[in-house]
């Protein structure tokens, strides 16, 4: 029986470091991911357009005016 313990233990011990990678893992996409946003929702082009359909904010593939 006490084999069996130390098996489980072992076992136990094994199954916590694989969390701690997983989870080290799991941290390091997430800081990419708000990284890869963060270059997504700064990006922006300046437009100069006497027509005032140029001055509205559109979505898509188009140029959206930048406010500063």
């Amino acid at each position: 029986m006490e084999g069996f313990n130390a098996a489980v233990a072992i076992i136990g011990i094994v199954i916590a470091i694989l969390q701690t990678i997983i989870i080290l893992f799991l941290m390091g996409i997430k800081g990419d991911i708000k990284e890869l946003w963060k270059r997504l929702y700064s990006h922006y082009h300046e437009i100069d357009c006497e027509n005032p359909e140029c001055k509205k904010l559109k979505t898509g593939n188009v140029i959206v005016p930048h406010e500063v």
